[in-house]
């Protein structure tokens, strides 16, 4: 880390001026995706010797031939080979707050690139160098506040979640995956690849004090050969983070910290090394897979909008215990199955609760001992008193309604009290401050599709499966555990 440097990473986030030294024809997807986000183009300076304009905006011989003293943030898209004689140059031309360093082929790389690496690395701490470096390795930064994209048909709309990853193609993906999957937005995003300047620290603290951020998600693959105390860092940190930090560790195994010294040229970290951090700070700790990213994302993000609309302290679940609510009894085991082997509590309804829920229906069909066994009910009003019932009185942390529509069951009067109804049960569930989940299981239905987009309108929470819903409450159950823990709340 570059401590001389105190310059604050609003200019990387926010630049007010933006050059591309090696801009071309093939970087057509990072001009794209600045228009997308409406940055201003009167702001955007391109360098290369070798043409006259470029999209038909004026190209720049050097950086020196530049209107402006001072340029918020550049980045360098050239071959490794030309690298270390460009920055010399540039940083005697002009005053550059940030640079983002596009090229790849270094640490990560071989012998050749290794030595430009630690060439590099001299020059980002040279004495009298502030500017901070992104990089090398990556695609760089992404900012709705910024109007920034380095790809084209990334979210447009501005969110509440920050992202730093190491890989900047499973930062892409993530961002479209949420957006397209669950209407997911975001306030910035950075793929920080080999990681000689700035690290994931740095990222983490600016985005605890920034106001437009209030989850992070994190992709790591390991750390720098140059930064031996970044591992104390990040632990000290995370230690001190106010928001939920959602954590990917990529180099999780022996034969995944092989793939990232080839990826990014980190160095991973010893498992034991990895749980002892996780146990010891707040963060929530994300298997190694962009769906289960994605879905912790979701649950968080659309927890805290609950009660930041409402203006009250985010009220994160106690306890693992599920309420399931179906149609068939088959699916009521295999649910059960689930749920309790990755953790959760399915409590056996008996004695006084049994008893009022026996009250309101007889059963004959089904079940009411938990899982909620109701065929041919859900559109009557005895299917919304026993969920109050069970919710109220069966010790429940939260619940889950299976359900499923098709083309003439959504058309039927049945269906449409059936959704009134979970939509009464939801309602009553967040009154008492639990949590509800919907489990739409996901198949090829233009209906489906229709039904999923009213759903989100109303607030719900939807997953295809159990177990994805089950996965991803645990991880709000366990960061409510964890702030509860270190706050001494």
């Amino acid at each position: 880390m570059n401590n001389e440097s105190p310059i604050s990473l609003d200019y990387l986030f926010k630049p007010q001026t933006v050059a591309m030294l090696g801009a071309s024809e093939r970087f057509e997807y990072f001009f794209i995706g600045l228009k997308q986000q409406n940055f201003d183009h009167s702001n955007l300076y391109l360098i290369n010797p070798r043409k006259e304009e470029v999209f038909g905006m004026k190209c720049y011989k050097s950086v020196s031939e530049l209107p402006v003293d001072t340029i918020d943030h550049l980045i360098i898209a050239i071959g490794r080979g030309r690298i270390i004689q460009s920055l010399k140059d540039m940083l005697t031309q002009k005053k550059i707050r940030t640079i983002h360093i596009f090229t790849a082929g270094l640490g990560e790389s071989d012998e050749e690139g290794l030595v430009i690496e630690k060439e590099l690395y001299d020059i980002i701490n040279g004495d009298g160098v502030k500017t901070r470096f992104l990089g090398p390795n990556c695609m760089g930064v992404y900012s709705i506040p910024g109007h920034l994209s380095y790809e084209e048909d990334l979210p447009t709309e501005p969110g509440n979640i920050s992202l730093v990853f190491q890989s900047g193609d499973l930062h892409s993906q993530v961002l479209r995956v949420a957006h397209n999957r669950f209407d997911l937005n975001f306030s910035k995003g950075v793929s920080c690849g080999n990681c000689l300047d700035l690290q994931i620290s740095d990222f983490l603290h600016y985005y605890e004090r920034d106001k437009e951020t209030d989850i992070i998600g994190v992709y790591f693959e390991g750390f720098s050969k140059y930064h031996k105390k970044e591992g104390k860092i990040l632990l000290n940190t995370l230690k001190t983070m106010k928001k939920p930090v959602l954590f990917i560790n990529g180099g999780s195994t022996d034969r995944s910290q092989k793939a990232a010294l080839s990826h990014t040229g980190s160095i991973g970290t010893n498992q034991n090394i990895w749980k002892g951090i996780v146990k010891q700070t707040p963060v929530i700790n994300v298997p190694t897979s962009l769906d289960d990213m994605v879905d912790y994302l979701y649950i968080f993000d659309k927890i805290i909008k609950r009660y930041k609309d409402k203006n009250e302290i985010v009220i994160y679940p106690k306890g693992k215990n599920a309420l399931l609510v179906l149609w068939s009894g088959g699916f009521g085991i295999i649910d059960t199955n689930t749920l309790t082997e990755i953790g959760l509590k399915v409590p056996y309804f008996e004695g006084e609760v049994l008893e009022k829920l026996m009250k309101i229906h007889p059963i004959v069909l089904g079940s009411v001992k938990n899982p909620l066994d109701l065929p041919w009910i859900s559109g009557t009003k005895e299917y919304v008193d026993l969920a109050k019932v069970a919710i109220a009185e069966g010790n429940i942390d939260v619940v889950m309604i299976e359900t499923g529509t098709s083309d003439d069951y959504a058309q039927s009067e049945f269906f449409k009290r059936h959704v009134d109804n979970i939509i009464q049960i939801k309602d009553f569930t967040e009154s008492l401050n639990k949590i509800f989940l919907l489990i739409l299981p996901n198949y090829r239905s233009k209906v489906r599709e229709r039904f999923f987009d009213m759903l989100s309108k109303e607030g719900f929470i939807t997953f295809p499966s159990v177990r994805r819903a089950g996965k991803a409450f645990l991880a709000l159950h366990e960061y409510g555990r964890k702030i509860k823990r270190f706050n001494n709340i």
